[in-house]
């Protein structure tokens, strides 16, 4: 690559163009690194920073042949990057704002570790939080929640009191807001609409 150190944006253009792999390739040393460090102090996550990064510069590479001689790479590049970094932000305000209205309140803080996890995992995470509960916690809860069994049915079918069947579905919740955490309501809430 250092064959291209000393040629401008135009030249590799032009070169990468006219079937040059190498040129494209020396585009895509020169301007990693800094598009890499923007949209990691955009998002603050490594892995989403590399992947938009990616995706800028494939979207270069899909309009080689429109990309006039005379246009900043630089400039393009970083416009690229920064309309999909926006895109980020706007699907991360749709999920929020749709998480506050179903859960009947407003969301202020979202932990960035509960912003990445996606709707399967957090499924899966409370399905496995479950399994962990108490017996009789796990039974009450299932067959509450799953089969929409009243305090009443539950009672009748477990053989215990309704003030038994009230106890182990305080606990249940309370021990899965404990072990969710943060993201506790918003997993429960996907576990009740999935049903």
């Amino acid at each position: 690559m250092e064959a291209y150190s000393h040629y401008n944006d135009q030249n590799l253009i032009n070169l990468w163009q006219q079937g040059d792999e190498a040129a494209f390739e020396s585009i895509y040393r020169r301007y990693l690194m800094p598009m890499l460090s923007i949209a990691y102090n955009k998002t603050g996550d490594r892995e989403i920073a590399k992947e938009l990064v990616q995706e800028s510069f494939i979207d270069l590479y899909t309009h080689k042949t429109s990309i006039s001689s005379d246009t900043s790479i630089k400039s393009y590049l970083y416009v690229i990057l920064k309309n999909k970094i926006l895109g980020i932000y706007r699907k991360e305000k749709v999920r929020q704002k749709y998480f506050a209205n179903i859960a009947g309140k407003e969301i202020t803080h979202v932990d960035t570790t509960a912003q990445h996890i996606e709707t399967r995992e957090l499924e899966q995470l409370l399905k496995n939080e479950i399994e962990n509960l108490p017996e009789k916690c796990r039974m009450v809860f299932k067959l509450s929640r799953e089969e929409f069994l009243s305090d009443k049915e539950i009672a009748e079918r477990m053989d215990i009191s309704l003030n038994t069947v009230e106890q182990h579905k305080r606990k249940a919740l309370r021990m899965l807001r404990t072990s969710l955490g943060n993201y506790a309501e918003i997993a429960i809430l996907l576990f009740l609409l999935k049903k």
